[in-house]
Formats: C-alpha cells, structure tokens, sequence
C-alpha cells in the first residue's frame, strides 16, 4: 500500500545467491558466498523508511521468493 513502509525485512531459507537482490537494493541486502543476509544497518525500521519501493522491488524479482518484509503506517 501506498501509505505504509517497510519495517522489518529478512531472508528465508532456499536463496540461490543470484546476486539480484543486492543489484537492486545494495543498502539492504548482501550478497555472500552461500546465501544473502540483511546489512546489520538494516535491522532498524527507521533505515527502511526511503527504502520501501526498492525492497518491495527485489521482493519481486527473487526468483525464489524468500525475501520477506512486515509492513506498517508510513511514519511522517
């Protein structure tokens, strides 16, 4: 939804480490040599904040589906 931002995002087991996640969110993701993890500075909700659309976007391209994020009220 247009009003609501990322407030958490993680990676699920069964990533294939196809690098796509990190080329369209490098702030957010990392790519290592067995899987992806979130960048320790992303742990914080308030990282997330401007950069909703582009997790929602690596979300959509996974071609595993294993990204996952919680939504909530968009904060001023």
């Amino acid at each position: 939804m247009a009003n609501e931002q990322i407030l958490k995002v993680w990676i699920e087991p069964g990533c294939i480490v196809c690098d796509a996640c990190q080329t369209t969110c490098p702030e957010v993701f990392e790519v290592q040599a067995e899987s992806c993890v979130i960048r320790p500075e992303a742990l914080v909700a308030e990282f997330l904040r401007d950069k909703t659309d582009a997790i929602r976007l690596a979300a959509e391209e996974c071609p595993v589906e294993v990204i996952r994020f919680e939504t909530g009220p968009a904060q001023g």
